[in-house]
């Protein structure tokens, strides 16, 4: 059935996710084994994405593709939502997170989502992926056991503010690290330092041995953003000094982009929201992309759906739900859905209005 609607004496299995157990549990006193299922997501978050690279003028989009492929996924285990493309960060660096927290903080730069679908897709979805056209089913007061519209005033902003993280080289190399103490070395041997700057990232690094001693050179070096790997040979017993000079990437220059309405502000107050600051927003332009659609989004109170219903395997996130309010039909968007069978199907909901 591509139709969310009831047909009667029709059977039909719908997906609900794929999912990879974890820890089993069988006793002895039970005829059942239990066992937790995770899907993708939770995988992530116990992988890691460091790959030490600093990358630059990257879309959102290429950048969550790139930390998918770091995932060891391929493009048929995941979608990354195109209007992500519009987005561009002129540095980026992560440091060492999970590929989980990675694909958040894209996320939130992009005022979108992250989530697995019902066949085990992660899809990463911009702020403008709920469509009014998207499929719709109507719940009437004969399938829901608890319903509740609030009007969450709570939620309310009329002035929001989004700053700047702009990152810039500064402009004359500067020593990054130093050994704090002799590093000991034998004769003949080739030994590979690793180190870490002081102030990541940093570009344009270059190692060197302070005060030279005889007989040791420096044969290699691999440099990260956050750090180096060095390889010092030696012809003699005795011992080093590591200096590597560079430019570390600072913010400088940042901006604060303001914007207010001026009839809610009027009618409500002055009711301020402050952006958490993401480094992934450098520029001006993608500061002025969040601030508007908060602003558009967070106005007005909000009145979203919570319900407590019998459930239908065949909805979706991002589904249209309709249902009535005080005698107004009130149409919203999906966003959270919690399933449980236990002899009964029973769902938990909640939805978005649809202005």
């Amino acid at each position: 059935m591509n139709s969310l609607s009831f047909v009667a004496n029709h059977e039909e299995l719908v997906p609900l996710g794929t999912f990879w157990s974890g820890e089993w549990h069988a006793t002895s006193h039970h005829l059942h084994a239990k066992t937790k299922g995770r899907d993708r997501l939770e995988m992530l978050r116990v992988s890691t994405y460091a790959t030490g690279q600093l990358l630059t003028t990257q879309t959102l989009h290429s950048l969550a593709v790139t930390v998918l492929t770091d995932a060891g996924l391929t493009p048929s285990e995941y979608w990354v939502d195109p209007a992500l493309q519009s987005l561009v960060t002129p540095w980026v660096w992560f440091g060492t997170v999970s590929h989980r927290e990675a694909l958040r903080q894209i996320a939130e730069a992009a005022l979108g989502q992250v989530y697995v679908d019902r066949n085990g897709i992660i899809r990463v979805e911009g702020a403008t992926s709920l469509s009014p056209n998207a499929p719709g089913l109507t719940i009437t007061a004969d399938q829901y056991f608890h319903k509740d519209t609030p009007v969450k005033w709570g939620e309310l902003a009329n002035r929001i503010e989004v700053e700047t993280q702009p990152l810039s080289p500064v402009g004359v190399a500067e020593e990054v690290y130093r050994s704090n103490e002799p590093v000991p070395i034998l004769a003949g041997q080739t030994l590979t330092v690793s180190v870490f700057y002081n102030n990541p990232p940093v570009i344009d690094a270059v190692a060197s041995l302070v005060n030279p001693p005889v007989g040791k050179t420096i044969t290699g070096a691999t440099y990260y953003a956050w750090g180096a790997d060095v390889t010092v040979h030696s012809t003699t017993t005795s011992s080093f000094t590591l200096s590597i000079s560079g430019r570390p990437l600072i913010v400088q220059n940042r901006n604060r982009i303001s914007v207010q309405d001026a009839d809610s502000i009027r009618d409500n107050g002055l009711l301020r929201y402050s952006y958490p600051v993401n480094h992934l927003v450098q520029t001006r332009a993608h500061a002025q992309f969040i601030a508007d659609t908060l602003l558009n989004l967070y106005r007005h109170a909000r009145r979203d759906l919570t319900m407590d219903w019998r459930g239908n395997p065949a909805l979706l996130l991002g589904n249209i739900v309709t249902t009535q309010a005080h005698g107004e039909t009130l149409r919203y968007w999906v966003v959270k859905q919690e399933v449980t069978f236990d002899g009964g199907l029973r769902a938990d909901i909640e939805g978005r209005l649809v202005r």
